[in-house]
């Protein structure tokens, strides 16, 4: 029941966050108005975000609330997913496995084409790296916190392979 409640209230937290990033990114464009990256801004008056062409890494802050967004639809309906087989009383275990899985799908799918990123981080020491991890500062760090994630998923799932 308890991991339930968890996950519930992610899933809560996460439908909450939605509108403010939006709203977030919406007055950012407004400040920076680029065509090639907003499509139409009569969308952001009726609650959606703008679908993106390709998230801009060049700048950390619209990338991040562009990628937060884009987290933020694709994990609710996995979270429902998981709540839904812990309530029917599928093994929980299996079903935390499964969800971090999916997580970390939705995670690399939404952290594509950020090589340059992904090249900073194999400079970066162990030391930084658990600072990032720990207390990220500004929108950049967070980036590559959720590169971490990524990476330290992977690197696990690679030692369970070869076990």
């Amino acid at each position: 029941m308890s991991i339930i409640n968890k996950l519930t209230r992610y899933k809560l937290f996460l439908e909450e966050e939605r509108p403010n990033l939006v709203e977030e990114l919406f007055q950012y464009y407004h400040r920076e108005e680029t065509d090639e990256v907003v499509q139409e801004v009569g969308d952001f008056e009726k609650g959606n975000p703008k679908k993106v062409n390709f998230i801009r890494y060049d700048n950390p802050y619209e990338a991040y609330l562009t990628a937060q967004i884009q987290l933020d639809e694709a994990l609710i309906p996995i979270l429902n997913q998981h709540i839904s087989f812990l309530e029917d009383g599928d093994d929980v275990d299996l079903v935390l496995e499964s969800l971090e899985h999916s997580i970390y799908r939705v995670k690399k799918q939404t952290y594509t084409n950020v090589e340059d990123w992904e090249k900073l981080l194999d400079h970066l020491t162990e030391d930084q790296m658990e600072k990032i991890e720990i207390n990220p500062k500004g929108p950049g760090d967070l980036l590559l916190k959720e590169l971490i994630w990524i990476r330290n998923y992977e690197t696990r799932w690679m030692k369970n392979e070869d076990h």
